[in-house]
């Protein structure tokens, strides 16, 4: 047998077995649900149309916001980043 009709044989073997591992693969997740995905519908509209029903301080809102880590999406101040801004079009209010 050559070196080509080798390299060929192994090449098939492997593609084979590999099809054969994924047939065999877990299939983990499964399509998320309109009643799954709820409870992370957190959109808040810049009139407030979404916010739940509450009270609190500009200070205790700023304690949530770091605590759960909003700056990463956001911006130190809401300003923007990956997320995009919380507030406007461009920059978030300064108060």
């Amino acid at each position: 047998m050559s070196t080509r009709e080798v390299l060929a044989l192994t090449t098939a073997l492997a593609l084979g077995l590999s099809v054969a591992d994924a047939a065999d693969a877990p299939r983990f997740g499964q399509p998320i649900t309109p009643a799954d995905l709820a409870p992370w519908d957190i959109s808040i509209a810049p009139d407030g149309v979404g916010l739940p029903t509450g009270s609190g301080t500009p200070a205790q809102g700023a304690k949530v916001y770091a605590d759960n880590g909003c700056a990463l999406c956001h911006g130190e101040k809401g300003s923007g980043g990956p997320g995009g801004p919380l507030v406007g079009g461009g920059s978030a209010q300064q108060h």
